[in-house]
Order: C-alpha cells, then structure tokens, then sequence
C-alpha cells in the first residue's frame, strides 16, 4: 500500500500555484505579496468615470486618452493612486456617483450633484462655452436675448446653467437637441438654427474634420473643470483635499499646464 503522508502537502503547492498563475485570481496576487506598498495608496483602485468629450476625454483603443486623462495622471502619480477609468453617458455617470459607484468625476460643478459629491475649486483646464452660427447674428451676452431664437444643444449637457435657461418652455427658445458633435454640426450648416451652443475644445476638434465656411462664434461663459468626488467615498473629503494639494504643487512646480 503507497504511503499518502506526502499528499496534502503537495495539493497544499498545487494550489499555490494555481493562485498565482490563474488569470481570475491575479487580482488576489497584492494581497499575497506585500512590497513596502506607498501609504498614499488606497484599498483599492479609484474609480473614475468620464463622458467621451474629445480632446479633453475619449477612449481609443478600450484606454481613456485626452487633456484631462494626463493632468489627472500625473496627480495620481504623485500620490501613488492606482485608478480606473470607466466611460459612459452623463445620466449613468450622474446616478454612479449619487450612489458611489464612481468615486471620482472631473468634470464642472453641477448644483444638482451637491448634496452627492465634494466639488474642488483647484482647475484641471477651463471650458469655454460659445455660441456659434453661420448666418449673421447680434451677439448675446445675457440669457434672456436667446428668447425666440433657435438653438442646438448636445444631448444631456448642461452647459453650466444655460441649457436649463434653453430647455425652459417659458423662455419660448426653439431648440433641438443633438447626440454628437458631428451631428450639431451638421445640422448647424443647414442654417435651420440660428445658433450651436457648445464647448470650445470639443468643436475645435470637430471642426477640424468638418469645416463651415463663414462660421462665426463668441464666447458667452467659462466654466473650470474641476475634482468631484462621491460623498459615498470613504475618506473622500481628505482625498479631494489631497488631490488639489498635489494638482497645485504639480502646477507651481511646472509639472502640469493649465490650458
């Protein structure tokens, strides 16, 4: 009869080894193996979500890649934070951190996510918000001189108080609203509207591969683009302060450049 002393021992490595090279199981390989790991770095990965919002935010390649994806990085960097960025429309992205789902947003300071979030006041880059025609309009300053003129929107934008005022049926603007840029565009060439309202740096890019003739365009707000971080966070209120600490150390230090 063969001697079974030695069995358990060897089911004990075969097991091991199982952990280590299964790819279900590489997540469990940090909590493992312990190397000296960096105060600063959290539990686990920081979520963040963003909207494709090119050349600010956009996926290529399944990876985030944009202006705001390299200035983020560079403050998690610093702080030895591990993150994961997670696209998806503005409604999904709201109610993730409503319930902390999504931990991190940087994106403006929306009112209607105050009681959910802690909002920064340090910018990562500033929009600027224009409104654009091909057709020859009085310039407007002020809110009240969109009434009886029509409007493109973007879909789910909120473009810092304006769309609200727009969307207001007793404000009588006539507006549509739009799920792309290449399609606000297109509509604003067949001069059915007088105006596109939208962001600077995502039109630029726009423009850039559909070009207007005669298209004309002025600035009617700036808004900063800002750390928003779910109140669902634990420790968020210190992690954001932390994050503005290191986002204002990196631009003194001439690391990071505000555009």
């Amino acid at each position: 009869m063969k001697n079974l002393s030695g069995y358990p021992r060897l089911i004990g490595l075969a097991w091991l080894v199982f952990l280590l090279i299964s790819p279900c199981h590489a997540d469990g390989l940090s909590s493992l193996i312990k190397i000296n790991p960096s105060p600063n770095r959290l539990a686990s990965p920081l979520v963040v979500g963003y909207i494709d919002f090119p050349p600010l935010y956009e996926t290529i390649n399944r990876q985030p890649q944009g202006i705001l994806v390299d200035v983020s990085s560079e403050v998690f960097d610093r702080l030895d934070v591990i993150s994961k960025s997670l696209p998806m429309p503005t409604k999904r992205l709201f109610s993730s951190l409503k319930t902390g789902l999504v931990q991190l947003w940087c994106g403006i300071r929306i009112e209607e996510l105050q009681p959910y979030v802690w909002t920064g006041t340090v910018p990562l880059h500033q929009l600027t918000l224009n409104l654009y025609s091909v057709t020859p309009q009085q310039e407007i300053t002020q809110l009240h001189q969109l009434e009886g003129k029509s409007v493109i929107l973007l879909m789910g934008y909120k473009y810092g108080g304006w769309g609200d005022f727009i969307r207001g049926k007793q404000n009588k603007i006539k507006y549509i609203e739009v799920k792309s840029h290449a399609d606000a565009v297109r509509l604003l060439k067949t001069r059915r509207f007088d105006f596109l309202l939208n962001y600077q740096a995502p039109m630029n890019a726009e423009l850039a591969e559909t070009p207007i003739a005669n298209i004309s365009f002025h600035t009617v707000d700036q808004l900063d683009i800002v750390f928003n971080v779910s109140k669902k966070t634990k420790d968020g209120q210190a992690l954001l302060q932390k994050l503005e600490q290191t986002l204002s150390q990196l631009i003194q230090e001439g690391k990071v450049t505000i555009q």
